[in-house]
């Protein structure tokens, strides 16, 4: 028998400056090439998965996010509404995201800070809100001179539509002239923004005002809005149901929700079962009481059932005028979780102690049937927190922002609510955290009737609102943050990553030629 030890028929020179003897054993080798083999692939495996947990996963925008974590911060502010050429002010704005993270933000431009509306634009970010188109200023309906209002919007499966109000700037001096027109306009753009195609929404007897719009899943658009008589010395209002099942294309006065003199605001959204609901405000003719009503379909709106009260805790929803601070009202925001839970947020003059404006939450989990208490909302009482706005994501937390009034000046702020416990019937809020880096003189009495908050797919809020820190209104937008460290852009994240690895696998090849 040959001994291994002394076989040296296939000795091999290994350098010595690598720390082997001169010589080896062919079987020797074979063990050393194994073990580098093994070494080279775990160190190899080693510089993947390094590059990997460093790489950011792509989500439609140019910075890292984090889905469903806390938001502590918010980023600095963004003017949206960069050109004043042709109006000064611009106020009301709503937003919207499509599914590939494009944030959009629409408002209402006036001549005057309390001025009516005289026109709709948007705006649109493919970058996560770091950078913004110049505004466009929507068409007017039959190339008509109109003005317009109310800007609503709401993206849907490639699609985003834009609902606003025009009418004649003559209306109000003959409303009851059939040649002065008035009515809700839906426009369609399936290029993000690119192109539009406005058709007529409503068909009503009166003047059509305070639209929401929103798209079911199997892309029927509904519309409800207010028809008022302004002609009447009731002004009388009839809440209205329009709907599109082929795409918005044309539109169908469908049926009448309820007629009040009192009526305002309604707001529609659908379960997940294709219900409808429509929230909407009632007004005595002092505009210092009233409460909140509900009224559901189940045949796709061609019959409502008969308007039902929401709030049982008394009449507290009202209406002020401007009056050398900003005039607010009692608008309902409905909104349906995954679990078809039913929540409705408002603003009113429920405390008795101040007589100040609060920002109030109930929710429902029978359809409307019966309401929870009403959960305050601001973490502030004192001064007022109104026109608020909510998105609820797909973790059931919501998103809350409204505008707070103190001392004079007003400003946004954010807050979110979850549910804990069995029955989902403890609220849990965060604290209460402003969007804005700077504030709004209360002389600037209209700011609109809205601002607009949004999720993307990692539960960021996006917020736009109306702000005058530069002694105008403008248009102004900021996302959550959930870390003070400023997000970085994803350019210089790959950049970082590409060292990182160049370094890593360096650091792998000489400590593999080393063995």
């Amino acid at each position: 028998m040959i001994s291994r030890a002394s076989d040296t028929s296939n000795q091999r020179i290994i350098p010595s400056e690598y720390g082997g003897s001169s010589y080896m054993s062919g079987a020797s080798e074979v063990g050393t090439v194994e073990m580098n083999t093994a070494f080279k692939m775990r160190c190899t495996l080693i510089a993947i998965l390094l590059v990997i947990s460093l790489t950011p996963t792509a989500s439609g925008t140019s910075t890292f996010t984090h889905e469903f974590m806390d938001i502590v911060a918010f980023s600095p502010n963004v003017l949206l509404s960069i050109d004043d050429s042709k109006y000064a002010h611009h106020v009301e704005v709503s937003v919207a995201i499509s599914d590939n993270g494009t944030i959009f933000a629409g408002w209402k431009n006036s001549d005057t800070h309390n001025g009516p509306g005289a026109r709709v634009s948007i705006v649109k970010s493919a970058d996560g809100g770091t950078t913004w188109t110049q505004p466009f200023d929507m068409p007017m309906f039959g190339g008509e001179f109109t003005q317009q209002s109310d800007p609503w919007l709401y993206w849907h499966e490639d699609s985003l539509y834009y609902a606003y109000l025009e009418f004649e700037p003559d209306y109000f001096t003959d409303p009851g002239n059939p040649e002065f027109f008035t009515q809700i306009t839906v426009a369609k753009s399936s290029d993000y923004g690119s192109t539009w195609a406005p058709v007529k929404a409503s068909n009503g007897t009166y003047f059509a005002d305070k639209e929401t719009m929103m798209v079911s899943e199997s892309g029927s658009v509904y519309v409800v809005y207010d028809d008022v008589s302004v002609d009447e010395q009731d002004e009388n209002t009839t809440l209205r149901f329009t709907r599109s099942t082929d795409g918005a294309a044309t539109f169908d006065e469908i049926s009448v929700i309820g007629i009040d003199p009192g009526y305002v605001g309604p707001f529609i959204a659908q379960n997940s079962t294709g219900g409808l609901f429509v929230a909407w405000t009632w007004l005595d003719s002092t505009y210092t009481k009233g409460t909140l009503f509900l009224s559901r379909s189940v045949d796709d709106g061609q019959t409502w059932d008969e308007p039902r009260v929401i709030d049982l805790g008394g009449n507290f929803s009202a209406a002020t005028a401007p009056g050398g601070r900003p005039g607010k009202s009692t608008l309902p925001v409905l909104r349906f979780d995954n679990t078809d839970r039913l929540y409705v947020l408002w603003a009113d003059l429920y405390d008795s102690e101040s007589h100040s404006w609060d920002v109030y939450l109930c929710y429902s989990d029978d359809s409307g049937e019966t309401w929870s208490s009403r959960i305050q909302v601001n973490q502030e009482t004192y001064g007022n927190q109104w026109n608020p706005d909510m998105v609820i994501d797909t973790s059931g937390r919501l998103h809350v922002a409204f505008y707070d009034e103190r001392d004079g000046v007003y400003s946004p702020s954010y807050r979110s609510i979850d549910f804990t416990g069995a029955a989902r019937d403890i609220p849990v809020l965060s604290n209460e955290i402003p969007i804005a880096d700077a504030v709004t003189s209360s002389s600037y009495t209209r700011p609109g009737e809205y601002l607009g908050i949004q999720i993307d797919m990692n539960g960021i809020p996006h917020v736009a609102w109306s702000d005058a820190r530069e002694d105008e209104m403008d248009i102004y937008y900021a996302h959550g943050m959930n870390s003070t460290i400023e997000d970085i852009p994803l350019e210089i994240v790959v950049v970082v990553v590409v060292v990182v690895a160049v370094a890593v696998l360096a650091v792998v090849v000489f400590y593999t030629r080393r063995r």
